[in-house]
């Protein structure tokens, strides 16, 4: 195995932010005890977000410039890439159609490859309804808890294009709808089939009380009727030095 540079990567004041991993990611590139590269993206953040780098008892943090970050969107998928072996470099890169499916409700998005890496982020909004508690029960299994979140899962499949672009016709084409006896699986868009990318929980949205540089509180933004049993969370930031603390 080559050496390389054991640094801990850290993306900081961002809601959600992923460090990406290209497919056929080449090993030497970061065979070196002088350097490091790990690419990286940011959905969203509500302050300037910083990145920190730490090696053993040092560490570095800087300030992301403003013109690296991207614009957010409502609901951001996982990136895409393609392996470049496999793609005529005078041909268009395909599309990345993404489906999300709950119970029997389905909203898709998509995004075209593009770049030297030919990477994309896939976009979608997920239905207002999905955020309340599930009311379908399967036999005698009870009805998840609000506290878990409503799961979805997320599918995607390659198409390619003749003109370089996405078409949103394309998109809308075939049933909005799916049954028990027709899985995400069965759904095909030319020789591609539909790959499935996992599952995700949705929570409805939450309002932050910062208590104190260490701790924050996430409670429902509705209002809260009397004797109703709701679920709160405790955050601590990651750069915390508590270690015990007493809840009350």
């Amino acid at each position: 195995m080559p050496t390389y540079l054991p640094v801990s990567y850290q993306v900081l004041n961002a809601e959600a932010a992923f460090f990406l991993k290209e497919a056929n990611q080449d090993l030497m590139r970061n065979s070196s005890l002088q350097a490091r590269t790990e690419p990286f993206f940011i959905q969203q953040a509500r302050r300037m977000p910083s990145i920190n780098a730490s090696y053993g008892p040092m560490s570095v943090q800087q300030t992301i410039p403003l013109e690296l970050l991207q614009s957010p969107g409502p609901f951001n998928g996982p990136s895409f890439t393609s392996p470049s072996s496999s793609i005529s470099s005078s041909s268009p890169l395909p599309c990345v159609r993404m489906f999300a499916f709950h119970e029997t409700q389905e909203v898709r998005g998509m995004c075209r490859l593009k770049g030297e890496l030919g990477m994309c982020v896939a976009e979608l909004e997920p239905l207002a309804s999905w955020f309340n508690p599930s009311t379908v029960r399967h036999g005698r299994q009870r009805a998840p808890e609000q506290a878990q979140g409503t799961p979805v899962e997320l599918y995607y499949m390659v198409q390619s294009t003749e003109t370089g672009e996405c078409s949103s016709e394309d998109l809308r084409k075939g049933s909005s709808m799916r049954t028990e006896h027709q899985g995400p699986m069965g759904y095909f868009s030319g020789p591609t089939p539909m790959q499935r990318i996992g599952s995700v929980r949705l929570f409805q949205p939450m309002s932050e009380l910062r208590l104190d540089s260490n701790f924050v509180v996430m409670v429902p933004s509705r209002p809260i009727r009397q004797r109703e049993t709701v679920s709160t969370f405790l955050a601590l930031s990651t750069l915390s030095p508590v270690q015990i603390f007493t809840l009350r």
